[in-house]
């Protein structure tokens, strides 16, 4: 918890990226005491520590190893954390990958752990043991509620239901057709902003946020989609202006650090159809995030997959 020393926030993915730069901006605040830096590659992280402690002149960070993949890593990450947190941004994900479909251990399809599986059982972990202080902000995409204008279609299912989840999870929805993998971690985002907002329904003393980084230069997220996306997003998305620098994505989840206006249990991105500008409640564009049936049957199906 914070102490009159200041506050400590962990970080996954936090070497590259959003989640570097959310820790350099973070760290530039006065109040922030400690950073952890929760990363699967030891050289990597080091050397990340390295050049943010030159980039920002304090020495306030630390490494925890973390493969949010493995759910032993996480609970060995999670042991290595001394005392409590008072934030906690869950960056760590992938957009594809080179084998996003392949399943892990747990029986989750990689996309899904990456980008949620791992990350429940880091805040669920946090919160049993009565160490997350303030605030958990998890990285949300516009893809969960759709971008027509980019050909991204909104997750839609026949109920809703933990069983229907479920086999997004385990990656049997596409069973006997191909993979459309912008649908596919459409669908892996909008089960984790619906549990989000089921956490926040169960918590009322602490904030619960989704926060999309939006259409973001200068990531690592697109070296592992196919070229023409990869070219797109690299070099054309800019010059159409449908993208912003890496900085304001990543002030956008310090911000759902820091900003207690920005409400519990409310995914927030850009508005309709755009990929950047001011962040809006996603359940204005997209009621379904909204209701409380589809976070508790999605809360359910991840559950499903922990042992």
């Amino acid at each position: 918890m914070s102490t009159a020393a200041g506050k400590t926030v962990l970080i996954t993915g936090a070497n590259a990226g959003i989640g570097k730069d959310v820790a350099r901006q973070l760290a530039l605040r006065p109040e922030m005491a400690r950073i952890y830096l929760a990363c699967r590659n030891q050289d990597r992280a080091t050397a990340a520590k390295a050049e943010l402690e030159s980039a920002t002149g304090r020495h306030i960070f630390d490494v925890i190893l973390m493969d949010v993949t493995d759910l032993g890593s996480v609970r060995a990450g999670l042991a290595g954390i001394n005392g409590s947190l008072d934030a906690l941004v869950m960056n760590a994900g992938v957009i594809g990958g080179k084998a996003p479909m392949d399943l892990t251990a747990d029986g989750v399809t990689t996309l899904f752990a990456t980008n949620v599986l791992g990350h429940v059982v880091l805040l669920e972990g946090l919160l049993a043991e009565g160490r997350l202080g303030e605030v958990a902000v998890f990285a949300g995409s516009e893809a969960a509620r759709g971008v027509p204008k980019l050909l991204m279609k909104r997750p839609s299912f026949v109920s809703t239901s933990a069983e229907e989840l479920a086999t997004v999870i385990d990656g049997s929805y596409f069973a006997g057709r191909k993979v459309d993998p912008n649908l596919a971690f459409g669908q892996v985002k909008y089960i984790g902003a619906l549990w989000m907002a089921h956490l926040a329904r169960q918590y009322s003393d602490r904030r619960f946020i989704t926060v999309s980084p939006g259409n973001t230069t200068g990531t690592e997220a697109p070296n592992n989609v196919n070229l023409p996306l990869r070219i797109a997003a690299k070099y054309v998305m800019p010059l159409l202006g449908i993208s912003h620098k890496l900085d304001v994505g990543a002030r956008r989840l310090v911000d759902g650090v820091t900003d207690p206006t920005l409400s519990s249990g409310v995914f927030y991105a850009s508005a309709a159809n755009t990929l950047k500008g001011p962040l809006v409640n996603q359940a204005d564009i997209f009621p379904d995030l909204a209701n409380p049936f589809f976070q508790d049957q999605a809360n359910e199906a991840i559950h499903r997959f922990i042992t």
